[in-house]
């Protein structure tokens, strides 16, 4: 049952195009079908997200660059975990796209689909929206109808004729845009229509997915005869770099190939001095050094290039260089050409350790942004893993404010917990938040169903989420928690996209960044969405420490339903603090010392007072802005049965006193033992001993 639809993202890499990254959608139609579109059209276009982006397509370049073209018919469908996932920056992004709407707070549950399925090959009654990022500046869209489903088939439960689908129903196996799709469902004048033109417009004035691009990806598809013998027709390689040179070019190019064979006793970079002031002496070394990806390796020669080609650069883009080891980075970057990098995107290496490649960065002082994504192919998540790890041990630490891993987007996609619970473990100081303590209160905390205490806590250290993420991520969770009042499976699916998608900056940051989905949490979340025999299972808690903080919410909520004509009034409010510990808590039951932690062992601050002590850099005044927002939210909830505001005299939203806050923390401490019930029930559901649950850190042969 359902209203079910896949969604696509597709690019021309090298020769032809290809499919990157499907999910399926169990209920996406019509006026949500445009607004998940246009989502993902603002994900896919935002700057924030280029880097990723860019760095996936050129790995989808070479990856596809010796294999066979698209195939004449579709190949029998495997499923999707049969490989890693090969572009798990690109799926997360159509995942988080296609099923969270921060303007309503709701989440819909989506299930990953192999990345090159056919566009017919899912279970289908409501069309496919497909994503076309082959140009980032210009990301295009359209929406595809074919007949192998009923789509635009009325409810066979309606028997209202007012609400029988148009019978001028849009054209099969062709692109549409947003507003020809929806006459499938929605005549021009419909309510529905006229509230949604905002989305409706947008759409109308982004540009279309060509229908040869269709059947360049999918050549079986029943696509007009010209796009067919149109899509026949060859595509030169974009990667080749066949442009026209200048006899000058020519003869630069000779002195770099000449350079970069050399072996390192014969390196001499005075016979760079013939060219090296010819005009645009810099833009030749990058342009050759690009169309020569694979001449850059572990030798002095490359390093030097690669000084002369990036010296002033803010972000080193060095991710085709596959080649590099750590010491020819390490040489490269210690020239003062470089030193005002803030950013680096490398490729990952499979031969070298990564306390090497840590060591070789250190010299750049500013950097804040590092990249290091995996090959497509690669048999796990390993490298990536051990990089975080790494980073982790590090001394002194690197001051990162954004870190991409191949392994950080595929684990949360895949819901593969990577970071297992473990006795003290390190914190990497740019990410401070270990964990989010939740408690719900009043009358309504007992419609959180996914556990009877009305407690829940996620853990947030296996994400890479900084101070300023982290309160944007908390602001839309709470912002989610007003507007859908009731959540019987908990509020994990919400913890996990809101924290992905928190900007990085305080303020009107209207970025669309997408920052990986926190692992554990969403795993326990989505076990829960889909079987009651996970009701009670969360995340361990963790010992408190000096060095790692957590977030502490209290959430009540008091709902009065009044007659059969007059709307329901809701009172609620939200109470929060940062924790950590003076010296180490464990609260773990084989250390146990009982729900006892006093005010005096905690440093307990609100979010000026965090930020003061994490990002001493930001600027604390712009909290107000999101406050003001969350008190909007409240407003924006009202609807036309449901009233909702705050407890008579007091607040939205507050700070917890050092009191109030140990009270939340000894509950959590309290409950652990009927948590340890809750995950040996669960259990008995896991298959074998890689199933999610044995991850926990919980004793799953703990009698219930």
């Amino acid at each position: 049952m359902g209203q079910r639809h896949q969604l696509f993202v597709i690019a021309r890499v090298g020769k032809h195009y290809r499919s990157l990254a499907a999910v399926h959608h169990q209920w996406l139609y019509g006026v949500s079908a445009l607004r998940s579109c246009l989502r993902l059209l603002r994900i896919f276009s935002d700057p924030g997200n280029r880097l990723a982006l860019k760095h996936e397509l050129d790995l989808a370049a070479a990856f596809f660059k010796d294999k066979p073209p698209p195939p004449s018919e579709p190949e029998e469908y495997r499923d999707a975990e049969s490989t890693t996932c090969p572009f798990p920056f690109i799926t997360t992004c159509l995942a988080i796209g296609a099923s969270y709407d921060s303007k309503t707070g709701q989440v819909q549950a989506i299930h990953e689909l192999r990345y090159d399925m056919g566009y017919d090959q899912g279970d289908n009654n409501d069309g496919i929206t497909v994503i076309d990022v082959t140009d980032l500046d210009h990301v295009r869209y359209c929406f595809v109808n074919f007949g192998s489903g009923d789509i635009y088939a009325a409810d066979e439960d309606d028997e209202d004729p007012q609400n029988a689908p148009p019978s001028d129903n849009p054209a099969t196996e062709t692109p549409l845009p947003g507003r020809e799709y929806l006459r499938g469902y929605y005549s021009e004048s419909d309510e529905m229509v006229q509230r949604n033109m905002d989305v409706i417009e947008a759409l109308d004035n982004t540009p279309l997915v060509e229908e040869v691009a269709l059947a360049r990806t999918w050549p079986w598809g029943g696509w007009k005869k010209e796009a067919k013998l149109k899509a026949a027709e060859p595509l030169y390689d974009t990667h080749d770099g066949n442009t026209t040179k200048s006899l000058r070019d020519m003869a630069a190019a000779k002195l770099f190939d000449r350079l970069l064979t050399s072996p390192d006793d014969d390196f001499d970079p005075s016979l760079l001095d013939e060219v090296r002031n010819f005009p645009g002496f810099q833009r030749m070394v990058k342009e050759y050094l690009l169309c020569h990806p694979g001449k850059v390796g572990p030798t002095h020669a490359s390093a030097h290039l690669l000084q002369l080609a990036y010296a002033g650069e803010d972000c080193l883009q060095w991710n085709l260089f596959t080649e590099l080891d750590p010491k020819t980075i390490k040489v490269a970057l210690a020239s003062d050409a470089l030193k005002g990098a803030t950013g680096i995107s490398l490729t990952a290496s499979r031969n070298h350790e990564p306390a090497e490649l840590l060591k070789a960065l250190t010299s750049l002082d500013r950097l804040h942004t590092l990249q290091v994504l995996d090959q497509p192919d690669r048999k796990d998540e390993g490298a990536s893993n051990r990089l975080f790890d790494a980073l982790a041990e590090s001394d002194p630490p690197l001051a990162l404010k954004k870190l991409t891993l191949t392994g950080l987007y595929a684990n949360g996609i895949r819901q593969n917990i990577w970071r297992p619970y473990r006795d003290h473990p390190k914190t990497l100081p740019a990410f401070p938040v270990v964990q989010l303590l939740v408690s719900h209160e009043g009358k309504d905390s007992g419609f959180v169903a996914s556990s009877e205490l009305q407690l829940e806590s996620f853990y947030l250290g296996d994400a890479p989420l900084t101070p300023t993420r982290f309160i944007n991520g908390l602001f839309q969770y709470l912002a989610s928690q007003m507007l859908c009042l009731l959540s019987y499976n908990g509020t994990g699916l919400q913890c996990a996209h809101c924290f992905s998608c928190g900007p990085p900056a305080l303020g009107e940051d209207k970025s669309s960044e997408i920052a990986a989905l926190p692992t554990e949490a969403y795993t326990i979340a989505k076990g829960s969405y889909h079987s009651s025999a996970y009701k009670g299972v969360q995340s361990k808690l963790r010992d408190l420490t000096p060095d790692s903080w957590m977030a502490v919410v209290s959430k009540k909520s008091d709902t009065e339903f009044a007659g059969v004509d007059s709307p329901s009034t809701t009172r609620m409010r939200f109470k929060y603090a940062f924790v950590r510990s003076k010296a180490t808590i464990q609260v773990d039951q084989k250390h146990w010392r009982g729900s006892d932690i006093q005010p005096a062992e905690l440093e307990v601050a609100d979010m000026e007072e965090f930020l003061h002590k994490t990002a001493p850099e930001v600027d604390t005044s712009k909290l107000a802005y999101h406050i003001s927002n969350l008190e909007d939210t409240l407003v924006q909830a009202t609807r036309a049965r449901t009233i909702l505001t705050t407890p008579d005299e007091e607040p939205l939203f507050s700070s917890l006193s050092p009191d109030e806050a140990c009270v939340i923390l000894n509950k959590f401490v309290a409950a652990m033992p009927q948590v340890q019930q809750a995950v040996a029930r669960g259990s008995r559901w896991g298959i074998g001993e890689d199933a999610w649950i044995s991850k926990l850190g919980f004793d799953a042969d703990e009698p219930v």
